[in-house]
């Protein structure tokens, strides 16, 4: 190899490893915006924020059945009565059986000045589907 061959082939290489490095450092990029969330941006935020409020605003009936762990139960239809059991600073991670009811409860949240709302749009369906970790409860 003569020296411009080399010179080329040095400067290949190091174009192709700072592209290589740029992916993977903005692929790192771990900052996750507030609306609508996929199941596994879902996840990363249980597991990174410990102080994420999981909101779960279906009914008691489908929250017994299975829900997300640490997740609290205020079912939208409940929910404009019982917003004094949030606080507007909390980082809420809102979801339900497949985002409808979640949509609804996100627009009261945002009604009553709660900013801070991620919403997991393919509810307990999607993460179910994901294989992500749920708590079954049973009661007697």
């Amino acid at each position: 190899m003569n020296r411009k061959t080399l010179k080329i082939a040095t400067l290949g290489v190091i174009i192709a490893f700072s592209a290589i490095l740029l992916y993977y450092t903005q692929s790192l990029n771990t900052e996750i915006d507030y609306g609508d969330i996929t199941i596994e941006q879902a996840k990363f935020l249980i597991e990174s924020k410990p102080s994420l409020i999981i909101l779960d605003v279906r009914t008691q009936e489908e929250y017994d059945s299975d829900h997300i762990e640490g997740a609290i139960l205020i079912p939208v239809d409940e929910l404009e009565g019982r917003l004094d059991e949030l606080s507007k600073n909390d980082e809420l991670l809102v979801y339900c059986q497949t985002g409808n009811r979640s949509t609804n409860a996100v627009n009261i949240l945002q009604a009553n000045g709660f900013t801070k709302i991620f919403h997991m749009n393919d509810g307990i369906t999607g993460w179910i589907q994901a294989g992500s970790q749920i708590t079954t409860m049973s009661f007697s």
